[in-house]
């Protein structure tokens, strides 16, 4: 058995390695991928930031805020009507509830960035999530937030707003 101070040291010895490994991590984030050394640490650590997802293009001194993207799908019945869903809307009723928004979040912009892999297998799902809607088609989305001032927002106006907004079809499946 080991002695208390030696295990004490033990203990403080791997947390500072923890401490010393997300720093690294966290350090090369994001960094450019144009070194050799950057990208052989990079390989090192990637693993570890897409687990907890530390991998982003952010910058730590002035991060791009890229234009608001949003999923949407439209669920067409046997009669023709037609019905508008938007999956992922608010987060802001707990922490459990944002965690999984973000995650359907991920999950759809996923769907957007490849619908031909990606569209067909959610396209059946939501068929059997709106059976009784009896429909016959899914069209899937994406809505892209055009240029929004703070004097829109002052105006009472949001970014999602139908005049904020371009719609572009990603695929269309029959049920």
């Amino acid at each position: 058995m080991i002695a208390e101070p030696w295990r004490r040291r033990l203990t403080y010895l791997a947390m500072s390695m923890v401490v010393a490994w997300h720093s690294l991590a966290i350090i090369i984030a994001p960094m450019p991928t144009d070194s050799v050394l950057v990208q052989t640490l990079r390989d090192l650590v990637q693993p570890y930031l897409s687990l907890f997802r530390l991998d982003n293009k952010w910058n730590f001194f002035a991060p791009r805020v890229e234009k608001h993207t949003q999923f949407r799908y439209i669920v067409e019945d046997a009669a023709g009507k037609q019905h508008l869903f938007i999956p992922v809307q608010d987060a802001s009723e707990s922490i459990p509830h944002y965690v999984m928004w973000r995650e359907f979040k991920y999950f759809f912009e996923g769907v957007m960035e490849s619908p031909d892999v990606r569209g067909r297998p959610i396209s059946a799902l939501l068929c059997k999530k709106h059976a009784s809607l009896k429909p016959a088609a899914i069209s899937l989305i994406q809505v892209q937030e055009l240029e929004f001032l703070p004097d829109d927002y002052l105006q009472g106006h949001r970014p999602l707003d139908p005049e904020f907004i371009a719609v572009h079809p990603l695929a269309k499946h029959k049920c």
